[in-house]
C-alpha cells in the first residue's frame, strides 16, 4: 500500500495516517518524466496497476474508485532479466512489452574502462570534504579491478578512499578490499548483476 500511495496517490481515509489527499508520482510529473528504478522488483498488485496506467493513462488513488487521467513519459530500469523473470512467473509479459518500446543497455563499468578517470573526477566533486589529488597508481588499481557493482560500487570505493586517505593522495592502499570474485554465467555475465537495462515508453 505504500508504494501504491507513492505512486498513485491516496484518499484522506484510505488506510491508517492518511489524514489528507495526497497526490502519487504520476499525477505530480504531469506533463514530464516518472523514472522507475529496479522494475523488476516491483509486486505483482503494482504491475497491474502500472500496466492500467500505461494502457488506459490514467491513475486511481488508493481507496478512490474514480480513475483521474495522467500525461507522462516513463523511463524504468532493471539490473534483472525479465525474460528470465516472465518465464518464472514474477514478472507480467504484457507489462513487460508495454515498457519495451525503446530498449537502451547500459554495458557494464568493466566494459568502459576509459570512463574510471572522469567518474573518479566527478566523484571527489561531490565528495564531502577536502578534496584529495589522484595519482596514476590509483587510477591503475581501480582499473584492474572488475567492478562487479558497476558504477555504485566504485562510488563508495572513492568515497572510502577520501576518509581513509584523510586529504593526502589517493593511493592504492587507499581502496576498499577487492569483493570476492563472481562466478562467471554461460553467457559471460556474472552471477552479481553486471549490466543495467532501461526501457522507456510513453503514456502520452
Amino acid at each position: 500500500s505504500v508504494i501504491e500511495s507513492e505512486l498513485f496517490g491516496h484518499v484522506r481515509g484510505a488506510f491508517t495516517g492518511a489524514a489528507v489527499d495526497r497526490q502519487g508520482l504520476f499525477e505530480l510529473a504531469a506533463g514530464g518524466t516518472v523514472f522507475l528504478d529496479e522494475i523488476g522488483e516491483a509486486p505483482p498488485e503494482v504491475q497491474v496497476k502500472l500496466l492500467r496506467v500505461l494502457e488506459q493513462r490514467e491513475i486511481t488513488p488508493v481507496g478512490s474508485a474514480t480513475p483521474r487521467p495522467v500525461d507522462v513519459r516513463i523511463v524504468a530500469a532493471t539490473n534483472r532479466d525479465l525474460a528470465a523473470a516472465i518465464d518464472a512467473g514474477t514478472f507480467r509479459a504484457d507489462l513487460y512489452h508495454r515498457l519495451n518500446v525503446f530498449p537502451i543497455a547500459i554495458p557494464a563499468l568493466g566494459t568502459r574502462l576509459d570512463d574510471l578517470p572522469a567518474l573518479v573526477d566527478w566523484f571527489l566533486t561531490g565528495f564531502q570534504g577536502p578534496r584529495p589529488a589522484v595519482s596514476e597508481a590509483f587510477l591503475g588499481a581501480i582499473r584492474d579491478r572488475p567492478w562487479p557493482g558497476n558504477v555504485r560500487e566504485l562510488k563508495h570505493a572513492v568515497e572510502y578512499a577520501c576518509v581513509v586517505a584523510r586529504g593526502s593522495v589517493l593511493q592504492p592502499e587507499h581502496l576498499p578490499p577487492p569483493r570476492p570474485h563472481t562466478v562467471s554465467r554461460p553467457d559471460g555475465g556474472s552471477a552479481e548483476p553486471g549490466v543495467a537495462d532501461a526501457v522507456r515508453s510513453w503514456v502520452a
